[in-house]
């Protein structure tokens, strides 16, 4: 019996695969799907193909009777008296931080310590002290923040960016925006809210909403300070792209998935300030060199505080940046959105001014489809300017177009 069951088992060993219906092949052919969903050249292709725009070009015949501004930032320094302070500072740097950050290793903490420092006093960050870390790690790629203004990039993350600064400018600006935004905070009561349930699914799926969100968040926030320090948004995508085609952003459910964050991040960029930079142009105009210190751990350094007084950084509240949202789509000619944005600017500020832009918007809308909805809804918001501010003139001559629409 025994001589016979090993018999058996060599006939089946010995049978090729196609003897049960299915060669190797065959199911090799079944399996291409999964490589062509998952390949990584999609990620990195996808997202280099176009320089991303960030301007704001004037379209034609848009109604706009400048009640919106968002804050200007115009260009107050010349280039010429800008580059004198920049080749003043480069003094510093050479002769002041260079060789206090010298380093025998691979790890150039000085080339890290410039773009934390730019990142900071172009956008006035410099209420406190950071301090910065770069570890060994070669095997995980990561960067995270802890209290006290504490960031640290591990070396795989690090290698992995190569000589790209822009792209370190967004870990770094990103990492700043988790503390800016109080995030280390806000964790602890996500989770102290979270430990206080019976653990149950939609308990578990509030708090990793909550996480994910402040992943966004923080994304959004770095991208304003990048483009103040004057980092190229289209070059800094190549972090996102990185991280997206990590493992890490498919299993680990307290960040959002990469390609979701490459989606989010795109989004914001055509919803900036252009006149950003020039902010943060004067910022460091303003400023002074930021002399590092070694940490008493010797593996990180300390970008300190500055000595006088200033207007520090203040993230944008809820109007603010909804105001930016509606307007700078108007702007763009984005219209769906624009009405969409400035309907909820009206709800939340009872004010007249979204109302109007809403009903330009619609208006629009319905210049270009011919849909009697869009007509109705600038008309229905116009009402409610005109309840809110029945003596502005714009709101008057709204009325009278819209009426020559209606006829």
């Amino acid at each position: 019996m025994k001589k016979l069951f090993i018999l058996l088992l060599t006939l089946i060993l010995s049978l090729p695969a196609n003897a049960f219906g299915s060669s190797f092949l065959d199911n090799q052919i079944k399996d291409v799907q999964n490589n062509t969903y998952y390949k990584s050249i999609n990620i990195y292709k996808s997202n280099y193909a176009d320089t991303i725009d960030i301007s704001i070009k004037p379209i034609e015949d848009l109604k706009d009777p400048g009640l919106i501004t968002l804050p200007a930032y115009k260009k107050k320094i010349n280039d010429k008296d800008f580059n004198t302070k920049l080749a003043e500072d480069e003094k510093i740097y050479k002769s002041k931080v260079k060789p206090k950050l010298a380093s025998k290793s691979s790890v150039e903490y000085y080339n890290v310590y410039r773009i934390a420092e730019k990142l900071i006093r172009a956008n006035n960050l410099d209420y406190a002290n950071w301090r910065i870390s770069i570890r060994k790690t070669p095997d995980k790629v990561n960067a995270a923040t802890m209290d006290g203004n504490f960031i640290y990039i591990n070396t795989a993350l690090y290698d992995s960016l190569g000589n790209n600064n822009d792209a370190l400018a967004f870990v770094l600006a990103h990492e700043m925006s988790h503390q800016i935004l109080g995030h280390q905070r806000r964790t602890a009561a996500a989770y102290a809210a979270f430990n206080q349930t019976d653990g149950n699914i939609f308990a578990y799926n509030r708090l990793k909403h909550n996480l994910q969100m402040m992943e966004y968040m923080a994304d959004s926030e770095a991208i304003i300070l990048l483009i103040k320090a004057g980092y190229s948004p289209s070059e800094a995508m190549e972090a996102l792209t990185l991280i997206s085609s990590l493992s890490g952003s498919v299993i680990n459910g307290t960040h959002p998935l990469g390609e979701n964050r490459i989606k989010s991040a795109k989004e914001n960029l055509t919803m900036v300030n252009p006149d950003w930079i020039y902010e943060g142009r004067e910022n460091i105009y303003n400023s002074t060199v930021l002399i590092p210190k070694k940490s008493s751990d010797r593996v990180s350094f300390i970008i300190p505080r500055a000595k006088k007084e200033k207007d520090f950084y203040i993230p944008e509240n809820t109007v603010q940046r909804l105001t930016r949202f509606a307007y700078i789509s108007y702007k763009k000619d984005y219209m769906v959105q624009s009405a969409k944005f400035f309907n909820k600017l009206g709800k939340l500020t009872n004010s007249y001014i979204p109302y109007l832009y809403n009903s330009y918007a619609e208006e629009r809308l319905y210049i270009k489809t011919g849909e009697k909805k869009n007509l109705k809804r600038a008309n229905k918001a116009i009402q409610k300017a005109y309840k809110l501010n029945p003596a502005d003139e714009n709101v008057t001559k709204q009325i009278a177009d819209l009426n020559k629409l209606l006829i």
